[in-house]
């Protein structure tokens, strides 16, 4: 009997069919099971040789350590009093020793504070507050320091680099109501309405109202001065979310506001739906309220600005939905600094609207470009300032490294004194035998990078300070210890495959053969199964004979003594059944780095044209990326594919043949079942006749 996937045979002949056909197919199944082991060899080999990439692609990486100054020139200094002069040098230092017979001054930070307290009345100021709703707050601050929008604006723009496109800084998120001039040096430069009225030929700009971009149709070059004159307003949207009478502008001290509002939004019907009009568009509906004078007496069409806090109140609530865009001027007040670097001179304008708040001034000055840090002590009262960055870099006028450029806010509000800045001053020392100055406690000299740290004079009965500079030869010989162990393990682990011995009776396991084993069994065969799969491998001797000719080959050109090997303490073992491993003789090794540490550098780093003239690291780095290719071409790695590498190609050849042999066996199985099932049909013919006989002669089955 045969069923799709199920089989009944010997009903009829008693045999056991099943069995007896899969001894049949076990046989027919032979050229399968050894294109499977050879395809499980393929993919151990092709495992191997990744694994042995890796490897290679890890020493790769380390010969580009041996390339570097530091791995051999690295140096060690030691100071003979690290409490007051600490020092490191970098690969360029020389050996030697500083002396610093004395360091009669540090170099400091300038600083600066407030001349008294900034509160009024005893009662201090909310930094957290608008600096306009303190007004009575601030000792020394009143309405008369504070600007109006529509007055105008003046702002100069020093060029740094050549260009075309520069911004207005003060603006902010105003937007520009008219530009007064522009104005280039003595060039007068014409204001038009769109980029595309721009002329090359003709001194002309663009200025964009709401972001204040500047446009110019020629280039403006570097170290010019751009000035510029312009009105500004603030635009606010008002937007009603809910019914209210309520509303507040973004600003506040107002000082000029148009006398009406008018709010639109779309008409709908009782259901809350928008109605539209014939196109489709919604249809409108608006409200104009005008100004009143009382607060609390206000018709429903009024409003009233209070403009100090800049809240509106409306005479009946607003429609949820309405909008209404208002412009307005309002109060503002600006300061400068200066301060100076090694560049010069460094200048800012800042401008901040009378709801800006101390904090925000304070945050705005410590993230500009001054270079200052800024802040509010509230135990004192007090403003205090400093430089961040030591030194006295002003060598001129009155030498101050903070000027507040007579900035009514900064003198009389925060009571900013120039006169009262302390420090700013360099560090003074007196280095083998010459005094001189620095703007840092930390500087450098041919390399070496020296740290003051306390004040000392060696005339007064003080010690001097020695900085003694020497190679680090413990660094570079644990380098260069580093790098032969890293050589030593990989050589030892491509000769132990290349010598490993083949066990060719012990083929990859079948499926059949491993359900008929325990899992230790399956683990030792399989152990001799892979060995030797990369035994006399031509590609990885080769490797092997390349490395150490990279090594051995003397340094052409070489001006040092130390051209080779040998010459430094590094030598091959005597067991030539080793492959040539590197041991190192430490002592030869450490005095040839003290004696001539650039002289290793090169037989390790060396460039060149030809082997000869490349160093150690340079060579073996170019034998071992042509040996990683050439076994990626062979083996491939994670991120090709089968037909991208040999064995790849022979895996899927071979499971090609496989599903091709396994389509012909399942049709082979099919006909001895279907043969076997047609014997036993004609076996139970034969057997219904003969028991039809025996009934025709008197005999029963039974």
């Amino acid at each position: 009997m045969v069923m799709a996937n199920f089989r009944i045979g010997g009903l009829a002949s008693g045999l056991d069919t099943e069995s007896l056909i899969n001894d049949l197919m076990r046989v027919q199944r032979v050229p399968i099971d050894k294109l499977s082991q050879k395809k499980q060899t393929l993919e151990w080999q092709r495992d191997s040789y990744r694994d042995i990439n890796l490897k290679l692609a890890s020493f790769r990486d380390m010969t580009l350590n041996m390339r570097l100054q530091s791995s051999f020139l690295s140096k060690i200094t030691t100071s003979s009093n690290s409490n007051k002069v600490t020092a490191t040098a970098d690969s360029t230092a020389g050996n030697g020793s500083y002396t610093l017979s004395a360091v009669s001054r540090l170099a400091t930070s300038a600083t600066n504070a407030s001349t008294a307290g900034i509160s009024a009345n005893g009662q201090k100021i909310d930094t957290t507050k608008s600096i306009y709703s303190q007004i009575s707050q601030f000792d020394g601050l009143n309405k008369s320091q504070f600007k109006d929008t529509a007055d105008g604006m003046n702002e100069e723009i020093i060029v740094k680099k050549a260009g075309k496109e520069f911004s207005l800084q003060k603006l902010g998120k105003h937007s520009i109501e008219a530009v007064t001039s522009v104005a280039v040096g003595t060039d007068t430069y014409q204001v038009v309405t769109s980029l595309d009225d721009l002329n090359a030929n003709q001194k002309q700009v663009f200025v964009d109202e709401k972001t204040g971009k500047m446009t110019f149709s020629q280039q403006i070059a570097a170290d010019s001065k751009i000035e510029v004159e312009y009105e500004m307003v603030q635009k606010d949207t008002i937007s009603i979310g809910s019914a209210t009478k309520e509303v507040q502008l973004s600003q506040i001290g107002i000082t000029d506001f148009k006398d009406s509002i008018t709010f639109t939004w779309d008409k709908k019907d009782v259901a809350g739906n928008i109605i539209k009009d014939t196109n489709g568009d919604p249809i409108k509906e608006t409200k104009t309220f005008t100004a009143g004078t009382d607060v609390n007496n206000l018709a429903e069409d009024q409003f009233y600005l209070d403009k100090e806090t800049g809240k509106i109140t409306f005479g009946s609530d607003l429609q949820a939905g309405a909008k209404a865009e208002v412009s307005y001027d309002h109060q503002y007040f600006e300061f400068s600094m200066s301060t100076y670097n090694e560049t010069g001179e460094v200048n800012q304008t800042f401008t901040f609207d009378a709801r800006d708040s101390l904090t925000t001034v304070i945050d705005k000055v410590n993230k500009s470009s001054l270079g200052v840090n800024m802040f509010y002590d509230q135990h004192s009262d007090k403003v205090t300032i400093a430089r961040t960055s030591t030194g006295d870099f002003n060598q001129s006028g009155d030498g101050k490294e903070i000027s507040f450029n007579g900035s009514p806010f900064l003198n009389n509000v925060l009571k900013l004194d120039s006169n009262n800045e302390k420090g700013g001053e360099n560090a003074k020392f007196t280095l083998n035998g010459l005094e001189t100055e620095r703007t840092s406690n930390t500087f450098t000299v041919n390399g070496v990078s020296f740290t003051l740290k306390d004040t000392f004079d060696a005339v007064n009965g003080d010690s001097p300070v020695t900085i003694s500079i020497n190679n680090d030869t413990d660094k570079a010989v644990e380098k260069i210890k580093e790098f032969v162990e890293k050589y030593n393990e990989l050589i030892d682990n491509i000769q132990g495959q290349l010598s490993e011995e083949k066990y060719r009776d012990y083929a990859p396991l079948t499926s059949e053969q491993r359900e008929a084993m325990s899992e230790k069994d399956i683990e030792l065969w399989e152990e001799k199964a892979k060995s030797g799969l990369l035994r006399s491998d031509q590609q990885l001797s080769s490797l092997l004979s390349n490395m150490r000719m990279n090594f051995y080959t003397p340094l052409e050109g070489a001006t040092s003594e130390y051209n080779q090997l040998s010459a430094i303490g590094i030598t091959t073992t005597k067991n030539y059944l080793e492959g040539g491993k590197l041991e190192i003789n430490e002592d030869k090794l450490k005095e040839a780095l003290e004696n001539d540490a650039e002289g290793v550098f090169n037989l390790f780093a060396a460039d060149g044209d030809t082997l000869g003239e490349q160093g150690i690291s340079r060579r073996l780095r170019d034998t071992v990326t042509q040996s990683i290719d050439a076994l990626t071409l062979k083996a491939g790695n994670g991120m090709k594919t089968n037909s991208q590498f040999t064995i790849g190609k022979n895996l899927d050849d071979i499971n090609n043949r496989i599903t091709e042999l396994e389509s012909k066996l399942a049709d082979k199985e099919q006909r001895y079942w279907s043969q076997f099932a047609a014997m036993e049909t004609q076996m139970q013919k034969m057997n219904e006749q003969m028991n039809y006989m025996l009934t025709q002669f008197g005999y029963s089955s039974q």
